[in-house]
């Protein structure tokens, strides 16, 4: 019984010390040319490492009505990553690993000289790893710029699944509280 009893209070003790933790607002701003709105939140759970979550909706895209020749989807997409920082979260450099699923009703994408591709239903899920560099503004304020790549599984147009490239790029405007 000393011995359970014993067990059950390191087990509180440890799981009540714990450091601040910090959470940053995000929006990457390389979505808005494309017309999506993209929010995400990085959570520090360690004092150099962080997981970051981001999402993006693809409600109104205004290349659609450019025509068969334009580029437009609407959709959504999802992001999990862990982030190592080598100095401290929220600062500096950081790689991490990411895992993305998406899910678009349409597609379309212009090739040179004039022609494009339609895509409908269109599925993905894949997982890669980034690089990237915070710039902290102030206490408050930092950019986050961060490049990446990976591979996918996917499928679209009632084709069967296939492996995709998935690369990920991110400028993102954060506010940490």
């Amino acid at each position: 019984m000393k011995k359970i009893a014993l067990l059950v209070i390191s087990l509180f003790a440890a799981v009540t010390v714990s450091n601040a933790q910090v959470c940053a607002l995000k929006s990457n701003a390389l979505y808005l040319g494309i017309g999506a709105v993209n929010l995400g939140a990085e959570f520090s759970v360690a004092p150099q490492w962080t997981i970051d979550l981001s999402g993006t909706g693809v409600i109104f895209s205004p290349w659609k009505s450019v025509g068969d020749t334009g580029l437009y989807l609407n959709g959504w997409d999802a992001v999990a990553e862990a982030r190592y920082y080598l100095c401290r979260a929220f600062n500096g450099h950081h790689f991490g690993a990411f895992v993305e699923a998406a899910r678009f009703g349409q597609a379309s994408a212009p090739y040179p000289f004039g022609s494009s591709t339609n895509m409908q239903n269109i599925q993905a899920a894949g997982l890669g790893v980034s690089y990237g560099y915070y710039f902290k503004l102030n206490t408050y304020w930092g950019i986050d710029c961060t490049v990446g790549m990976g591979a996918a599984v996917g499928r679209y147009s009632g084709r069967g699944w296939t492996v995709l490239p998935l690369p990920r790029a991110q400028v993102a405007f954060s506010y940490k509280f």
